[in-house]
């Protein structure tokens, strides 16, 4: 008699969202009056107009990445129905963190009053779901029972406010749609069918340098002029066009599954037009989709776990249903996971 399949299970999945909300015209009076200097002025209006991202939240400034990831994993606990005691498993996975040492999940650890076994993940906006997939594989082996996946993002740190001109501006404007947030999620063995069944992921390292955070390691330890996001965006669009959908084809080849068998679709939101394009080109339905980044931008590595709260708080994601998770990073890097709830 063959043994049932261990999976790791969604026990409970929460998020936090920092109490300040900044608009995009906040955002551009922000870089006009900071680029006095130079005489620079951004065009109104042109934030909205160019990703549709209306509003996003910015974290108090003695709040810190792990403080956010604290708040979203006390309620993802909750919502499981575990204490901090019964998890014997923490990732940290993240694009941010508190320190470059030790590890931010030590120190979310210390702060929940936990004593699990902790490490970091870090892989951009990709950060979370490469954490479920490691979660998982160490809950099949039999390692851990539940884990405690969770990020902190606040990205707000690194926005460059004084530009001298548009081409300048043009190079920082991928921190101009990012907002902070927190995310959690509880992980435990099932082998009831429900929980990860299904990862593909596909790397072009070629491009890492299309967008960086270029602070805090070897290349440049103490440049504080390197503390800013940088990016090339219509690089970086064509460089994700050139790699394709290739994760997404494959795992729909291998599993004999097409759009339509996911009663949610999970998709990394960039900007309002990325996913309208997205829509346009697979035909996914407005409700099988969670629209995020107008209010909130682009929250990194929380964007996937907060859109699956939002199904699951409206009823659009129920007990049983098929979820499909795709994810976009800086690297670059696609992933592509399935989840049964």
């Amino acid at each position: 008699m063959s043994r049932p399949v261990v999976r790791a299970g969604i026990a409970g999945v929460a998020s936090y969202l920092p109490e300040r909300i900044v608009t995009s015209a906040e955002v551009e009076q922000r870089i006009a009056d900071a680029s006095a200097a130079h005489g620079f002025v951004p065009r109104a209006g042109i934030v909205e107009e160019l990703t549709g991202v209306r509003e996003r939240r910015y974290k108090r400034a003695d709040e810190h990445t792990s403080d956010m990831a604290v708040a979203a994993a006390r309620k993802a606990m909750a919502n499981a129905g575990v204490t901090i005691d019964d998890i014997d498993l923490i990732v940290f996975g993240s694009s941010s963190q508190d320190l470059v040492e030790p590890a931010t999940s030590h120190i979310v650890s210390a702060k929940l009053g936990g004593r699990a076994v902790c490490f970091d993940i870090k892989n951009a906006c990709n950060s979370f779901v490469n954490g479920m997939q490691v979660a998982d594989a160490l809950i099949r082996t039999g390692q851990y029972r539940k884990a405690l996946i969770c990020t902190g993002e606040c990205p707000s740190e690194a926005v460059r406010w004084n530009v001298r001109d548009r081409d300048h501006m043009k190079a920082s404007f991928a921190g101009y749609t990012f907002g902070d947030a927190g995310a959690a999620m509880v992980l435990e063995a099932r082998t009831d069918g429900t929980g990860i069944h299904e990862v593909e992921m596909v790397a072009a390292s070629r491009y890492w340098e299309l967008c960086t955070l270029p602070t805090g390691g070897s290349m440049n330890p103490r440049d504080l002029d390197k503390t800013y996001f940088e990016g090339d965006g219509s690089a970086l669009r064509d460089a994700f066009i050139e790699v394709g959908p290739g994760a997404i084809v494959d795992l729909f080849k291998r599993t004999r599954t097409t759009f339509d068998d996911y009663d949610v679709v999970l998709f990394h939101q960039v900007s309002n037009q990325l996913l309208d394009v997205f829509q346009q080109v697979t035909g996914v339905p407005d409700e099988k989709v969670v629209r995020t980044v107008d209010v909130l931008g682009n929250v990194a590595s929380a964007t996937l776990p907060i859109q699956l709260e939002r199904a699951m708080a409206s009823g659009r994601a129920k007990p049983g249903d098929h979820v499909l998770w795709i994810g976009v990073g800086a690297g670059i890097s696609t992933m592509v996971m399935t989840t049964r709830l």
